[in-house]
C-alpha cells in the first residue's frame, strides 16, 4: 500500500487540527496530518517542530477514500474521539492509584503541600513496580470495562509481544513518581507527565511524559499546554509559566490570573499565543532566562510569535515579564517565600540579560525588531 504523497491545505481542505487553510499539509490519503500550528495531543513532534497526527488505524487505510475528505469533519471527529478516550482513561487511573496513597508525593520534599497545592485528588501516584503497573493496568482495563487495543494511542500504554497491555516502563524504578495531568481549555486531560520525587538541592526536580512513544504499538503525547482552572473568566490576563505544578502554584496565590503551564520553555508557543489573544500576555519563566541563552532565545521567540499575532489580528494587549529576587529560581518558590513580584516590559527584560543570552537570541531579535517597526507605523 502506498502512503507516500503530501497535499497542502487550502480554503476548501483546511487542517483538521487548527482549522487553517495554509502552512499545515497531511497525506493524500489523509491517514496523518502535520500542524504547523499545534502540537496539543500530537501523536508525535516532526523535526520541524509540527504536530504529527494519525487519524487511521492501517487496517482501516483502504476505506479513506469513501469519507467526506473535503470539509473534514470526519476527521474532527476521530480527533475529539482520541480526546475523550485518553480523558476517560487518565481519570481513572488517577482515581485507581490517587496521590493521597503516598505519603511522599503529598508530605514529602517537594511534594504537593509544600507547594501550595490544596487539590490532591487531582494528582496521581504511578506505581514504582513494574508488577504493580502490571495490575494497576489490568485494574483500569476491568474498571473501565473496555477491550484491552481500545488502550492502544494512549500515551503510556503500548503492546508486548505476548498481546499483553503494559503501562510506561518496563522496569522497576528506586523513586516515587507523582503523575500530573496536563488539562486542555476544553477540560479534559490530554496528558501526563512524572515527577520523580527525589530531592535534589538546587534542582526543580526531574520529569518525563507518560509516553510509550518508544514501545511496541505505544506513542507519544506531544506537548500539550496545562491549563489551572479552564472555563475561568477570559478577561483575566494570561499567566505562563513552566511546568504544571508551578502553574498550580501560581494560580493559588494569583487568582486574578488565568494561569497556564507549558513543558518547557520551547513549546506549546502557538497554544500560548492563542490562549492569551486579545488579553494581556504575562510571562513567568524561571530566573535562568537571564544567563541561559536557550531560555532567553526560547523567550524571545515567544514573544515574537505573540507580536506577530497581535499584527495581523490587530490587537495592542500588553506583553510583560514577571520578575522576582533572583534568588528564587522559579515563581512557584518566590510565592512561596512571600517574594514580591515585579511587572517589567520586554525592553527592559532585554537590557537585564547576560551578553551571552543576548546574542544567542540575536536571530530572533531582529525578527522581533522588524515586527515592533511595523506594529509603529501603523
Amino acid at each position: 500500500m502506498n502512503f507516500v504523497g503530501y497535499k497542502r491545505v487550502s480554503k476548501r481542505r483546511p487542517c483538521c487540527i487548527c482549522g487553517k487553510p495554509d502552512w499545515c499539509s497531511f497525506t493524500r490519503n489523509e491517514s496523518i496530518s502535520f500542524c504547523a500550528r499545534s502540537t496539543t495531543n500530537a501523536d508525535r513532534i516532526s523535526g520541524q517542530g509540527w504536530g504529527v497526527y494519525y487519524h487511521f488505524a492501517p487496517e482501516n487505510f483502504t476505506s479513506i477514500k469513501a469519507k467526506k475528505r473535503a470539509t473534514g469533519k470526519y476527521l474532527f471527529r476521530i480527533q475529539a474521539s482520541k480526546q475523550e478516550l485518553r480523558d476517560r482513561v487518565y481519570r481513572k487511573l488517577l482515581e485507581l492509584s490517587p496521590a493521597a496513597s503516598n505519603s511522599k508525593i503529598v508530605h514529602g520534599k517537594g511534594g504537593l503541600v509544600e507547594r501550595g497545592i490544596s487539590e490532591i485528588c487531582r494528582y496521581g501516584n504511578l506505581p514504582k513496580n513494574d508488577a504493580d503497573r502490571k495490575l494497576l493496568t489490568e485494574l483500569l482495563i476491568k474498571e473501565l470495562d473496555m477491550d484491552r487495543a481500545d488502550l492502544i494511542g494512549v500515551p503510556g500504554f503500548w503492546k508486548e509481544i505476548s498481546g499483553r497491555i503494559r503501562l510506561w516502563s518496563g522496569y522497576d524504578i528506586n523513586d516515587e513518581l507523582m503523575l500530573i495531568p496536563f488539562v486542555g481549555i476544553d477540560e479534559k486531560i490530554q496528558a501526563c507527565q512524572i515527577r520523580f520525587m527525589k530531592h535534589v538541592p538546587n534542582k526543580s526536580g526531574h520529569y518525563v511524559w507518560l509516553s510509550s512513544a518508544n514501545r511496541p504499538h505505544g506513542c507519544g503525547p506531544g506537548s500539550p499546554l496545562h491549563h489551572v482552572s479552564p472555563g475561568a473568566s477570559s478577561s483575566k490576563s494570561v499567566l505562563v509559566t513552566e511546568g504544571a505544578l508551578k502553574a498550580a502554584t501560581a494560580q493559588t496565590f494569583l487568582k486574578d490570573r488565568y494561569v497556564v503551564g507549558n513543558s518547557g520553555v520551547a513549546s506549546s508557543h502557538r497554544e500560548i499565543v492563542e490562549t492569551a489573544r486579545h488579553k494581556n500576555l504575562e510571562i513567568a519563566f524561571d530566573v535562568d532566562s537571564l544567563t541561559n541563552p536557550h531560555v532567553a532565545r526560547a523567550m524571545v521567540g515567544l514573544i515574537r510569535l505573540r507580536y506577530e499575532d497581535q499584527e495581523l489580528l490587530t490587537y495592542d494587549d500588553d506583553v510583560k515579564i514577571i520578575a522576582w529576587d533572583c534568588s528564587f529560581k522559579g515563581i512557584d518558590e518566590a510565592l512561596l517565600a512571600g517574594n514580591q513580584l515585579k511587572s517589567i516590559s520586554v525592553d527592559e527584560w532585554l537590557h537585564r540579560l547576560s551578553p551571552g543570552c543576548f546574542a544567542a537570541a540575536q536571530d530572533q531579535l531582529s525578527m522581533l525588531k522588524k515586527t515592533k517597526e511595523r506594529q509603529a507605523v501603523l
